[in-house]
C-alpha cells in the first residue's frame, strides 16, 4: 500500500495544474502539498520496511538479564530497570507496555524511538513491544516477561544499583 501511495503521490504531483484547474482553485499548491506529503511519509514507510525485511537475525531476546528489543535498540534493558508492564490493545494490535524506571538510560537508535514520547502521553508506558513480524505469539510475550518480572529482585530505587 505504501508504493501505491507513493505512486498516488507522483501522479498527484505531475498533474497539480491540472487537477487545481478541474477543482476550479486558482493555486495548485494544495495539491503539490499532498503529492510530496505522500511520497515523503510513505516513501519513508518503504525505506523503515525494507530495513526491516533486510535484517539478519533475532528481533527480541528475552533472557535473565532483561530484554533486547533491536527495533528498540541494540541495548539490553535489565529487569532491575522495569518498574510495570501491562497488555494493552489498538485497533486489534496487541502491545506489551514497559514502564522504566530510568527511561533516558535506555534511549531509542531507531525510528520507533521518535515516537516513544506520543506513545507514553497516550498511555503506553516509556517503551510498547509488539510481536509483529516475529515467529512468537504475543501470549508467549507476556508469559516469558510475566515470569521473570515475577522472579526477579524486588528492590526499590533508582536503578543505579549495582547488579
Amino acid at each position: 500500500m505504501a508504493v501505491a501511495f507513493v505512486v498516488l503521490g507522483f501522479l498527484i504531483v505531475g498533474n497539480a495544474e491540472e487537477l487545481a484547474q478541474q477543482k476550479g482553485l486558482d493555486s495548485p499548491l494544495l495539491h503539490y502539498a499532498v503529492g510530496y506529503v505522500c511520497i515523503l511519509f510513505f516513501g519513508g514507510g518503504i525505506i523503515v520496511l525494507i530495513r526491516q525485511l533486510l535484517r539478519a537475525g533475532p528481533v527480541m531476546e528475552i533472557d535473565g538479564r532483561g530484554i533486547l528489543w533491536r527495533r528498540w535498540s541494540d541495548q539490553i534493558i535489565p529487569w532491575s530497570a522495569v518498574v510495570r508492564a501491562e497488555s494493552s490493545k489498538v485497533y486489534g494490535q496487541n502491545f506489551l507496555c514497559l514502564w522504566l524506571d530510568a527511561p533516558e538510560h535506555y534511549p531509542s537508535r531507531s525510528t520507533l524511538g521518535k515516537l516513544s514520547g506520543l506513545n507514553k502521553g497516550m498511555g503506553f508506558g516509556d517503551i510498547s513491544l509488539s510481536m509483529q513480524g516475529t515467529d512468537q505469539s504475543f501470549e508467549r510475550l507476556v508469559e516469558v516477561v510475566d515470569a521473570h518480572l515475577a522472579s526477579r529482585d524486588h528492590r526499590v530505587g533508582t536503578g543505579s544499583a549495582p547488579e
